[in-house]
């Protein structure tokens, strides 16, 4: 009798143990899901013009019963949308991306406000079942004049890193003023985006350095202490080095974001037209098991 308590109660014991693990392991899954897809927080500006492109990032559960298949974005009506659904892969998530690029003019066209770029936030979430969901992205800002007037400036060379840094190198077609080198983003990254100028004009002022790669360093006047208007002549040479600095004591979020802006050289030339050229900046992230993790908290948390 008593051998057959004993049994009785191992087994009741054996059974708790079982439950409490499932259980446990049920916790543990049930905090590990995000409670709907989330987009990174992105900073991006574009022209409007055929082959300006941008990458919008976002993780969602792999174990999610409906997926995102595509988005829309109603106020680019000329952009098109390639889905990469699993760009990288972690435990309990995928991180995708929708690559979207501004199609020809003949394509309806976006509505721009007078005094501005378009700005965008949202993006429409199209899922499988054919729902969809409305969802913030950050910020994309459209530009509709950026390129207006004929450039007097080709670029010669040009190049980016895995560390978040990059170059542009330019030759001068006319005699040319740079009034201003600027970006809607470049007050909000303060010391955290270095931006450097090598110009003729200027080598006898203090320049800085700026690692690129392993073996290769460039030089140039920092950003905030251009002399500007700079004069350049035809067939003078410019570069514009970039680089973004790992951010410090940052939460995950933070660490998420994503930039992909203009830097915008204003131009004034001779005979008294304006003009502008672009310069590309970009700094994509690559999350950690733990930093996705941190999100996920973030998420169902609500904060």
């Amino acid at each position: 009798m008593k051998g057959h308590a004993m049994k009785r109660i191992v087994f009741i014991v054996v059974l708790a143990l079982i439950a409490g693990s499932w259980g446990g392991n049920l916790w543990v899954y049930y905090n590990s899901q995000l409670p709907e897809p989330v987009f990174f927080k992105h900073y991006i500006e574009v022209e409007n013009s055929p082959g300006y492109s941008f990458d919008l990032n976002y993780l969602e559960n792999k174990s999610a019963k409906v997926k995102i298949q595509s988005i829309r974005i109603p106020e680019l009506p000329n952009a098109t949308v390639t889905p990469i659904l699993v760009q990288n892969s972690y435990v309990h998530q995928n991180q995708g991306t929708m690559r979207t690029q501004i199609m020809d003019y003949d394509l309806l066209q976006p509505t721009f406000p007078e005094d501005g770029p378009l700005v965008i936030h949202r993006v429409e979430a199209v899922f499988d079942d054919n729902s969809t969901k409305e969802l913030e992205i950050g910020e994309i800002r459209v530009y509709n004049d950026l390129l207006k007037g004929d450039s007097p400036i080709q670029s010669t060379s040009g190049g980016s890193s895995s560390e978040n840094a990059g170059y542009t190198r330019v030759k001068f077609t006319k005699d040319t003023v740079i009034t201003e080198i600027s970006s809607a983003y470049l007050p909000g990254l303060g010391d955290r985006l270095t931006v450097i100028l090598e110009a003729p004009s200027i080598k006898h002022l203090e320049q800085s350095e700026i690692q690129f790669g392993s073996e290769t360093t460039h030089s140039g006047v920092p950003l905030s202490q251009i002399p500007f208007p700079l004069k350049f002549k035809k067939g003078d040479t410019a570069s514009v080095t970039y680089k973004f600095d790992p951010l410090q004591n940052a939460d995950a979020m933070a660490k998420s974001e994503v930039y992909r802006f203009l830097l915008r050289m204003e131009l004034q030339l001779d005979n008294g037209k304006k003009a502008a050229y672009p310069i590309f900046v970009q700094s994509d992230p690559y999350l950690s098991q733990r930093e996705v993790a941190a999100i996920v908290k973030s998420r169902r948390s609500g904060s």
